[in-house]
């Protein structure tokens, strides 16, 4: 038997459409789910995540510090977009993410990888408050781990030669204050004479020298709150400072008086004076490290070295200087054996019968040879009876 269908015509976004169904009620459902979809906002379709990089970076230009912005886009620019730059932001997978794992593993070390990862997950977190569909692909693989390597410091004799050969030298005071007090490159660059008072043995860490987004040298605030801190000189640090020329406000001003570019310090001073110093091939920041350890192994409390270093937590101070270093092991050493080592212990009869013959005097003059006996085993010594 023929049955007619029901057609509805109506007019959506503009457009005149018709809709055909067995029933008129069947029709109308149709109109009105097309009618309900066209009133939905739009979803645009997700960026590739080199476009979306590319709009991110700009918009952190303007709220991150320059070491951290070039440092986003390092990891963009070198990794990122070479390896998955292609792919829409929401259609990255686990095996994307593989991807970039595996040519991060080939090409730097596990720490930079960490970071890379993050750098990504910082984005893809920025994609989704902008509204963007963004894929949990990231949330399926873990992160690489990072590469712990010891931390590099001087030896004592060391110290003792760089201060030796770094005596009369212009920067003979960055030195001193780098290896005693652990002061960042940063901070010493962008020390100003106005900030030391030699008078009161003080200075104070105002200032801290970086690079600006246009490549030049500038001075901001220190990243923390304990970054800024007054740190009180010891006699060797107060001597160099007196010594050190000044050629305006800043105490180590590079040629055009602006904060010496750090690349100037490391390969026109510090690696000639680390030679001359018969000092290991060990960057400038080994100096900080050596300060730090060298005030541990001295029994400093970690609270007062992670207050000199400018640490926000001291727990910062404890997971970075955990070694423990072949003096420090030497020390605990010595107080082991003072805590366990030979004793007084007043005897019964019967222990005194056991370690000692009857034939033996007690008050008799023991030989060398019964005196390391009676230490191997510390615990038979005994005195006269009460």
């Amino acid at each position: 038997m023929w049955r007619g269908r029901h057609q509805i015509r109506v007019v959506i976004a503009g457009r005149l459409r018709s809709f055909s169904a067995d029933t008129l009620a069947e029709a109308q459902t149709l109109a009105d789910a097309a009618a309900h979809e066209a009133e939905a906002p739009s979803v645009a379709a997700s960026p590739t995540l080199r476009d979306w990089l590319a709009e991110w970076l700009t918009r952190k230009r303007a709220t991150v510090r320059p070491q951290t912005y070039f440092a986003y886009e390092a990891h963009a620019r070198l990794h990122i977009v070479p390896a998955i730059g292609r792919v829409r932001i929401d259609a990255l997978t686990p095996s994307h993410i593989d991807t970039l794992h595996a040519s991060l593993a080939r090409r730097v070390s596990g720490t930079t990888a960490h970071h890379v990862h993050m750098t990504l997950k910082a984005a893809l977190n920025g994609a989704a408050k902008r509204g963007h569909r963004v894929s949990n692909a990231l949330a399926a693989v873990d992160a690489p781990r990072r590469h712990t390597k010891d931390i590099e410091t001087l030896t004592r004799a060391e110290v003792d030669r760089l201060l030796k050969a770094a005596y009369g030298d212009p920067l003979e005071a960055l030195y001193v204050l780098a290896v005693t007090l652990g002061m960042r490159e940063g901070e010493l660059l962008g020390l100003r004479w106005q900030h030391v008072h030699l008078d009161a043995r003080r200075l104070v860490v105002a200032t801290n020298a970086t690079r600006a987004l246009d490549g030049s040298h500038v001075l901001t605030a220190p990243k923390t709150a304990a970054g800024k801190r007054t740190l009180y000189l010891p006699s060797i640090a107060v001597d160099a400072l007196v010594r050190t020329p000044r050629a305006g406000d800043l105490v180590w001003p590079g040629a055009d008086g602006q904060p010496m570019p750090a690349q100037t310090l490391f390969s026109r001073r510090w690696v000639p004076m680390r030679k001359g110093a018969r000092i290991r091939a060990v960057s400038f920041h080994a100096l900080r490290h050596t300060a730090a350890t060298l005030a541990l192994e001295d029994g400093q409390p970690p609270h007062v070295v992670a207050a000199m270093l400018g640490h926000a937590s001291v727990a910062t101070t404890l997971r970075l200087y955990a070694h423990v270093t072949h003096a420090s092991t030497e020390a605990l050493v010595d107080a082991i054996d003072a805590r366990y080592g030979p004793r007084l212990r007043v005897l019964s009869e019967e222990l005194l019968a056991q370690y000692w013959p009857s034939e033996t005097e007690i008050g008799s003059t023991a030989t060398e040879t019964e005196c390391r006996e009676r230490e191997s085993n510390p615990y038979a010594l005994t005195s006269t009876a009460p």
